[in-house]
């Protein structure tokens, strides 16, 4: 078993929540496909030029709106590490407690 001392994997649930993404002055809409308490993956209805250390605002009906930064991109599909506060925890902890 390889060594990961700081490595751990936060736990990821696989869903499905539709909504409107945001980076810089370009919007898609998209679908949160990954989500975990730290960062979720979207897959964006088309490429909106997303690059690593910008500035993402994420809304959905579900979690309301939330902000984080790119982690990664792949044409269209962009990975998200969100910002972490009380208020972020709180919308992700109410959604698996009544959307699932």
């Amino acid at each position: 078993m390889p060594a990961q001392i700081g490595m751990e994997r936060e736990a990821r649930s696989r869903v499905k929540l539709t909504g409107r993404v945001t980076c810089r002055d370009k919007t898609s809409t998209g679908t949160v496909v990954d989500l975990s308490d730290a960062g979720m993956n979207l897959q964006l209805a088309y490429d909106i030029k997303a690059t690593q250390g910008q500035a993402v605002v994420i809304d959905t009906e579900e979690l309301g709106r939330m902000n984080g930064m790119v982690q990664w991109a792949r044409g269209d599909q962009i990975g998200v590490r969100l910002m972490t506060s009380s208020n972020t925890s709180a919308k992700i902890a109410s959604y698996y407690k009544l959307f699932r």
